[in-house]
């Protein structure tokens, strides 16, 4: 390259990429207040959305949309995580998660949702968290509420959920089930005690060449290890 072509290419300026309001094509509408958007953005991310936006919808027609399910600043919040390279599970914290769950729900944005439930299994379970779990179909959250509050439930816990009787029916058989099988475990004491012994009156090295099941190698002290776990379990 010769010398006036390197300093040109020195002091050449990048051209600028489009902004936000430049490629905004629609107007979402928080019932007075007003944000500009991209739609084809909106119909990438939300299949509810693409079906607003579709040509004879009154949305794509008059190029606004109401939204209710949010305020102008948290749906704000949802938006910038929608564009190119902007997606973090990072980005979802204690603060906004909640209405990140609500918001990405409601417009079926599955990415935004899975991250909110990802982040909701790190906080502890309760029986509000039970009911959001439940209300946005939260599978795993759900589950782990449920095991939760069967096992250690506070009285806030069962407060909360006094007027959802098929979500305290999910709870009560879940308190049932836990005791059957710790009976059921229990009610082997006395065969899981006797096998500890005679375990370890095996002479050393007795069984080495044995397998269980799996494969895995029976060693005697390992065995008696366990079994006497097991039973101080019990």
């Amino acid at each position: 390259m010769s010398e006036p072509a390197a300093k040109r290419a020195k002091t050449e300026v990048p051209e600028a990429t489009a902004t936000a309001e430049e490629v905004s094509d629609v107007l979402l509408d928080f019932g007075g207040d007003t944000i500009p958007v991209g739609s084809q953005l909106l119909r990438l991310a939300s299949p509810v959305f693409n079906r607003m936006l579709v040509s004879g919808m009154k949305e794509a027609q008059h190029s606004i949309i109401k939204v209710e399910v949010a305020s102008k600043e948290e749906f704000k919040v949802f938006y910038d995580l929608l564009g190119p390279f902007s997606w973090s599970n990072d980005k979802i914290s204690e603060a906004n998660v909640d209405t990140l769950l609500a918001i990405s729900d409601y417009y079926q944005v599955d990415i935004v949702k899975q991250g909110c439930e990802q982040f909701l299994l790190g906080l502890p379970p309760t029986g509000d968290r039970l009911l959001q779990a439940q209300k946005h179909g939260l599978n795993k959250q759900y589950q782990r509420c449920i095991v939760s509050i069967a096992k250690e439930g506070t009285k806030d816990d069962l407060l909360a959920l006094q007027s959802y009787p098929d979500i305290l029916l999910d709870v009560a058989l879940k308190q049932q089930q836990q005791p059957q099988q710790s009976k059921a475990l229990a009610s082997m004491k006395r065969e899981i005690t006797a096998c500890r012994k005679l375990v370890g009156q095996l002479p050393s090295g007795v069984g080495g060449d044995k397998v269980f099941l799996n494969g895995a190698p029976f060693k005697g002290f390992n065995a008696y290890e366990v079994l006497q776990k097991v039973e101080n379990l019990l």
